[in-house]
C-alpha cells in the first residue's frame, strides 16, 4: 500500500508515504504510524512581533532560502533528505473543506510564489522534517493564515479520496510557538487504513509578506520534540524574513 500526497498543507503526508509503505510490511514504522497525537495541546493562533504600518516587501529568493532550517540547525543524528512530488487530486465530502483537501494535493497555493523546501530524517526515518516557503504579495499572506484558521475550526473532521481511495481526515489545533507575526499549529490524522492512522504535526507561520510550513511526522518518542523544533524553524523564517 503506498499513499501518495504532496508537499501542500499535507505535504507532510508525501513523506509519510515512505512511513506507510514501511508499516505495511511490519517492523518499527507501525509505531510511527499509530502513534497518537498530543491530547494536551491547546489550539492557539499567536501574534507576537509587532507588525509595521509600511507594507511588507515580497519575500525575495534570497530571503525564502535563508528562511529555512539547515542540517547544522538540528540536533546531531539527522541527515538531509529528498522526497520527490507525487502530487494526487483530493475531493473531500464537505464543500466548505474544498481548500483543505486542496492543499493536501497539488501543493500550490493561489496567488502564492513557492518558494524552496528543505527535508530532514533521523536515524532509520524514525522522524522527519518537511518545510517549505512562499511568498505572497498584498494582504495573501494573512489571508491564507485566515483561510487556514477557519478551515481547522470548521474541518475537524471529514473524508478525503485520491486515486479511488477513502480516507478519514482530522485536524486538532495545538500550542503555536510564539516570535512571528501570527501563527497557528496542529496535529492531522488521517486513516490510511483501519487501524492505521498517520498524525504529523504542522505549523504554519506568517511574517509580513511569507509563509513558512514546518511538519515532523514522528514515532511517539520523536512526538516531544516538535514545540522545539517548530520554534527553531519560525524563529529563523522570522528573522529571514525581516531582512
Amino acid at each position: 500500500m503506498r499513499t501518495r500526497i504532496s508537499r501542500g498543507l499535507a505535504a507532510a503526508l508525501a513523506v509519510s508515504a515512505l512511513s506507510l509503505t514501511a508499516a505495511c510490511g511490519g517492523g518499527e514504522k507501525d509505531d510511527a504510524a499509530k502513534s497518537g497525537a498530543d491530547k494536551s495541546a491547546a489550539g492557539a493562533t499567536t501574534s507576537a512581533a509587532p507588525t509595521s504600518a509600511a507594507p511588507a516587501a515580497p519575500l525575495t529568493d534570497a530571503r525564502m532560502k535563508a528562511a529555512l532550517l539547515e542540517l547544522k540547525d538540528l540536533p546531531s543524528g539527522w541527515k538531509a533528505t529528498k522526497h520527490p512530488d507525487t502530487p494526487s487530486a483530493y475531493t473531500t465530502d464537505k464543500p466548505a473543506c474544498k481548500a483543505f483537501a486542496d492543499m493536501m494535493g497539488s501543493g500550490d497555493i493561489p496567488g502564492a510564489t513557492k518558494g524552496p523546501s528543505a527535508d530532514f530524517a533521523l536515524g532509520n526515518n524514525d522522524s522527519e522534517i518537511t518545510e517549505r516557503v512562499a511568498g505572497f504579495t498584498g494582504t495573501g499572506a494573512a489571508d491564507y493564515l485566515e483561510q487556514l484558521s477557519t478551515s481547522l475550526d470548521t474541518c475537524g473532521a471529514m473524508t478525503v479520496e485520491a486515486d479511488g481511495q477513502k480516507m478519514k481526515l482530522s485536524a486538532k489545533k495545538r500550542t503555536a510557538p510564539q516570535g512571528t507575526e501570527e501563527a497557528i499549529a496542529f496535529t492531522l490524522g488521517l486513516e490510511v487504513a483501519p487501524g492505521m492512522t498517520i498524525e504529523p504535526d504542522f505549523v504554519f507561520a506568517r511574517q509580513g509578506n511569507g509563509v513558512v510550513r514546518f511538519m515532523l511526522l514522528a514515532n511517539a518518542a520523536g512526538k516531544k520534540d516538535f514545540d522545539q523544533l517548530a520554534k527553531k524553524a519560525t524563529d529563523k523564517f522570522a528573522k529571514a524574513a525581516q531582512g
